[in-house]
Protein backbone atom coordinates (compact mmCIF):
# COMPACT_ATOMS: atom_id res chain seq x y z
CA UNK A 1 0.00 0.00 0.00
CA UNK A 2 1.57 3.66 -1.25
CA UNK A 3 1.68 6.59 1.35
CA UNK A 4 -1.03 7.71 -0.87
CA UNK A 5 -3.51 5.20 -0.61
CA UNK A 6 -6.57 5.52 2.45
CA UNK A 7 -5.88 2.08 4.30
CA UNK A 8 -9.31 1.05 5.75
CA UNK A 9 -8.93 -2.01 8.07
CA UNK A 10 -12.03 -4.23 8.74
CA UNK A 11 -11.84 -5.80 11.71
CA UNK A 12 -12.48 -9.63 12.25
CA UNK A 13 -14.62 -9.98 9.23
CA UNK A 14 -14.58 -13.40 10.15
CA UNK A 15 -16.36 -13.38 13.87
CA UNK A 16 -18.15 -9.75 14.07
CA UNK A 17 -19.65 -10.26 10.22
CA UNK A 18 -22.93 -11.11 11.41
CA UNK A 19 -25.16 -8.77 9.70
CA UNK A 20 -23.16 -7.90 6.34
CA UNK A 21 -21.69 -5.22 7.89
CA UNK A 22 -18.17 -5.66 6.13
CA UNK A 23 -19.85 -3.31 3.36
CA UNK A 24 -19.38 -0.72 5.36
CA UNK A 25 -15.32 -0.79 4.72
CA UNK A 26 -16.50 -1.22 0.87
CA UNK A 27 -18.58 1.94 0.95
CA UNK A 28 -15.84 3.95 2.05
CA UNK A 29 -13.30 2.52 -0.31
CA UNK A 30 -15.88 2.93 -3.73
CA UNK A 31 -17.06 6.56 -2.26
CA UNK A 32 -12.79 7.78 -2.06
CA UNK A 33 -12.48 6.07 -5.49
CA UNK A 34 -15.26 7.59 -6.89
CA UNK A 35 -13.69 11.00 -5.91
CA UNK A 36 -10.53 9.58 -7.90
CA UNK A 37 -8.85 8.47 -4.45
CA UNK A 38 -7.24 5.68 -4.24
CA UNK A 39 -8.26 3.18 -1.06
CA UNK A 40 -7.71 -0.36 -0.09
CA UNK A 41 -9.78 -2.52 2.55
CA UNK A 42 -6.95 -4.41 4.80
CA UNK A 43 -9.23 -7.87 6.21
CA UNK A 44 -7.75 -8.05 10.03
CA UNK A 45 -8.78 -11.79 11.28
CA UNK A 46 -8.50 -13.91 14.50
CA UNK A 47 -5.02 -14.98 12.72
CA UNK A 48 -3.69 -11.32 12.85
CA UNK A 49 -2.39 -8.67 14.74
CA UNK A 50 -4.55 -5.45 14.61
CA UNK A 51 -1.90 -2.88 12.89
CA UNK A 52 -2.06 0.25 14.11
CA UNK A 53 -0.90 2.39 11.07
CA UNK A 54 -4.27 2.31 8.95
CA UNK A 55 -6.37 5.48 8.36
CA UNK A 56 -9.55 4.26 9.62
CA UNK A 57 -11.98 1.31 10.67
CA UNK A 58 -14.88 -0.53 11.06
CA UNK A 59 -15.87 -3.64 13.03
CA UNK A 60 -19.45 -5.09 12.86
CA UNK A 61 -22.12 -7.07 14.87
CA UNK A 62 -21.54 -10.62 16.06
CA UNK A 63 -23.35 -13.01 18.59
CA UNK A 64 -22.08 -13.80 22.22
CA UNK A 65 -19.39 -16.38 21.52
CA UNK A 66 -18.06 -14.72 18.47
CA UNK A 67 -18.08 -11.46 20.72
CA UNK A 68 -15.63 -13.06 23.43
CA UNK A 69 -13.34 -13.88 21.08
CA UNK A 70 -13.35 -10.47 19.24
CA UNK A 71 -13.01 -8.89 22.47
CA UNK A 72 -10.27 -11.56 23.35
CA UNK A 73 -8.20 -10.68 20.05
CA UNK A 74 -8.67 -6.72 20.60
CA UNK A 75 -7.06 -6.69 24.17
CA UNK A 76 -4.45 -9.02 23.03
CA UNK A 77 -3.63 -6.91 19.82
CA UNK A 78 -3.85 -3.24 20.81
CA UNK A 79 -3.39 -2.08 17.12
CA UNK A 80 -7.22 -0.27 17.49
CA UNK A 81 -6.69 1.37 20.78
CA UNK A 82 -3.56 2.65 19.76
CA UNK A 83 -5.52 4.13 16.24
CA UNK A 84 -8.17 5.79 18.37
CA UNK A 85 -4.83 6.99 20.88
CA UNK A 86 -3.77 9.14 17.44
CA UNK A 87 -7.18 9.77 16.39
CA UNK A 88 -8.38 7.36 13.80
CA UNK A 89 -11.69 7.08 12.94
CA UNK A 90 -13.51 3.76 14.10
CA UNK A 91 -17.23 2.99 13.20
CA UNK A 92 -18.43 0.59 15.70
CA UNK A 93 -21.88 -1.69 14.67
CA UNK A 94 -23.95 -3.32 17.01
CA UNK A 95 -21.97 -6.12 19.03
CA UNK A 96 -18.53 -3.70 18.52
CA UNK A 97 -20.29 -0.96 20.76
CA UNK A 98 -20.60 -3.41 23.34
CA UNK A 99 -16.89 -5.10 23.01
CA UNK A 100 -15.12 -1.39 22.91
CA UNK A 101 -16.69 -0.29 26.39
CA UNK A 102 -16.12 -1.01 29.69
CA UNK A 103 -18.03 -4.17 30.11
CA UNK A 104 -20.91 -5.97 28.48
CA UNK A 105 -23.40 -8.75 30.09
CA UNK A 106 -23.76 -12.28 27.58
CA UNK A 107 -27.05 -13.32 27.47
CA UNK A 108 -26.27 -15.50 30.44
CA UNK A 109 -25.77 -12.85 32.72
CA UNK A 110 -21.74 -13.57 32.62
CA UNK A 111 -20.38 -9.93 32.37
CA UNK A 112 -17.16 -9.57 30.44
CA UNK A 113 -14.93 -7.19 30.22
CA UNK A 114 -13.96 -5.07 27.18
CA UNK A 115 -11.54 -2.74 25.28
CA UNK A 116 -12.14 0.23 27.63
CA UNK A 117 -12.26 2.82 24.95
CA UNK A 118 -15.54 3.86 25.08
CA UNK A 119 -17.47 5.09 28.10
CA UNK A 120 -20.21 2.84 27.87
CA UNK A 121 -21.44 -0.72 29.71
CA UNK A 122 -24.77 -3.17 28.27
CA UNK A 123 -26.92 -5.62 29.90
CA UNK A 124 -29.41 -7.72 28.48
CA UNK A 125 -32.83 -6.38 28.11
CA UNK A 126 -35.84 -8.50 28.45
CA UNK A 127 -36.70 -8.69 24.60
CA UNK A 128 -35.02 -8.05 21.54
CA UNK A 129 -34.98 -5.31 19.84
CA UNK A 130 -35.94 -5.90 15.76
CA UNK A 131 -36.70 -3.82 13.04
CA UNK A 132 -36.13 -0.83 10.84
CA UNK A 133 -34.63 2.40 12.66
CA UNK A 134 -34.84 6.18 12.10
CA UNK A 135 -33.09 8.34 14.19
CA UNK A 136 -31.59 12.40 14.00
CA UNK A 137 -28.11 13.09 14.47
CA UNK A 138 -26.84 14.96 17.65
CA UNK A 139 -23.17 15.50 16.03
CA UNK A 140 -22.09 18.20 14.58
CA UNK A 141 -21.41 17.34 10.82
CA UNK A 142 -24.36 15.30 10.60
CA UNK A 143 -27.55 17.27 9.27
CA UNK A 144 -29.92 14.14 7.17
CA UNK A 145 -31.84 11.45 8.95
CA UNK A 146 -30.03 8.12 10.10
CA UNK A 147 -31.60 5.03 8.80
CA UNK A 148 -30.90 1.51 9.75
CA UNK A 149 -32.27 -2.22 10.63
CA UNK A 150 -31.21 -3.14 14.31
CA UNK A 151 -31.48 -7.07 16.06
CA UNK A 152 -30.14 -6.66 19.59
CA UNK A 153 -30.95 -7.87 23.13
CA UNK A 154 -28.24 -5.73 25.00
CA UNK A 155 -29.09 -2.30 26.18
CA UNK A 156 -26.30 0.29 26.46
CA UNK A 157 -26.11 3.05 29.04
CA UNK A 158 -23.67 5.85 28.35
CA UNK A 159 -21.14 7.02 30.94
CA UNK A 160 -20.05 10.98 31.02
CA UNK A 161 -17.28 11.09 28.06
CA UNK A 162 -19.41 9.59 25.43
CA UNK A 163 -22.41 11.43 23.86
CA UNK A 164 -25.60 9.85 21.78
CA UNK A 165 -25.09 9.38 18.17
CA UNK A 166 -28.46 10.16 17.37
CA UNK A 167 -31.76 10.65 18.84
CA UNK A 168 -34.07 7.80 17.28
CA UNK A 169 -37.96 8.85 15.99
CA UNK A 170 -38.28 5.18 15.46
CA UNK A 171 -36.98 1.69 16.81
CA UNK A 172 -35.44 1.13 19.59
CA UNK A 173 -31.63 2.31 19.66
CA UNK A 174 -29.35 1.74 22.65
CA UNK A 175 -33.08 0.96 24.73
CA UNK A 176 -31.37 1.24 28.24
CA UNK A 177 -30.24 5.20 26.97
CA UNK A 178 -33.66 7.02 26.60
CA UNK A 179 -34.65 7.02 22.76
CA UNK A 180 -30.77 7.44 21.65
CA UNK A 181 -28.95 5.18 19.20
CA UNK A 182 -25.04 5.24 19.21
CA UNK A 183 -22.39 6.59 21.28
CA UNK A 184 -19.46 8.80 20.16
CA UNK A 185 -16.48 9.71 22.09
CA UNK A 186 -13.22 10.93 20.49
CA UNK A 187 -12.54 9.27 16.90
CA UNK A 188 -15.07 6.61 17.95
CA UNK A 189 -18.68 6.70 16.30
CA UNK A 190 -20.87 3.45 17.37
CA UNK A 191 -24.11 2.84 16.43
CA UNK A 192 -26.74 -0.39 16.49
CA UNK A 193 -27.24 0.06 12.75
CA UNK A 194 -27.35 -2.47 10.35
CA UNK A 195 -28.03 -2.07 6.53
CA UNK A 196 -25.22 -2.04 6.04
CA UNK A 197 -24.90 1.47 8.01
CA UNK A 198 -22.81 3.46 5.62
CA UNK A 199 -24.74 2.53 2.23
CA UNK A 200 -27.77 3.99 3.59
CA UNK A 201 -26.17 6.72 5.19
CA UNK A 202 -23.54 8.24 2.92
CA UNK A 203 -23.23 11.83 5.14
CA UNK A 204 -22.03 9.30 7.49
CA UNK A 205 -19.50 7.65 5.18
CA UNK A 206 -18.13 11.15 4.09
CA UNK A 207 -17.75 12.45 7.79
CA UNK A 208 -15.63 9.63 8.51
CA UNK A 209 -13.62 10.44 5.06
CA UNK A 210 -13.27 13.86 6.02
CA UNK A 211 -11.64 13.27 9.21
CA UNK A 212 -8.44 11.27 6.93
CA UNK A 213 -8.78 13.29 3.34
CA UNK A 214 -10.10 16.66 3.94
CA UNK A 215 -12.88 18.31 2.50
CA UNK A 216 -14.61 15.64 -0.47
CA UNK A 217 -16.35 16.84 -3.37
CA UNK A 218 -19.81 15.84 -3.49
CA UNK A 219 -21.39 12.71 -5.55
CA UNK A 220 -24.63 12.76 -6.77
CA UNK A 221 -26.05 8.71 -6.79
CA UNK A 222 -29.49 8.51 -7.16
CA UNK A 223 -30.13 5.13 -6.55
CA UNK A 224 -28.59 5.97 -2.83
CA UNK A 225 -31.21 8.78 -3.03
CA UNK A 226 -33.97 5.75 -3.90
CA UNK A 227 -32.47 3.94 -0.93
CA UNK A 228 -32.83 6.56 1.55
CA UNK A 229 -36.47 7.49 0.79
CA UNK A 230 -37.43 4.14 0.47
CA UNK A 231 -36.08 3.05 4.30
CA UNK A 232 -37.17 6.04 6.21
CA UNK A 233 -41.04 5.72 4.80
CA UNK A 234 -40.40 1.57 5.75
CA UNK A 235 -42.66 0.35 8.38
CA UNK A 236 -40.50 -0.64 11.94
CA UNK A 237 -41.74 -4.52 11.10
CA UNK A 238 -43.35 -5.93 8.16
Amino acid sequence: MSESTVGIGLVLPDVMGTYGDGGNALVLRQRLRLRGIDAEVTEITLDDPVPAELDLYTLGGAEDYAQRLATKHLIRYPGLQQAISRGAPVLAICAAIQVLGHWYETSAGERVDGVGVLDVTTSPQPERSIGEVAAAPLIDGLTQPLTGFENHRGGTVLGTDARPLASVTKGDGNRAGGGIDGAVQGSVVATYLHGCCLARNPELADHLLTQVVGTLAPLHLPEVDRLRKERLAAPRRV
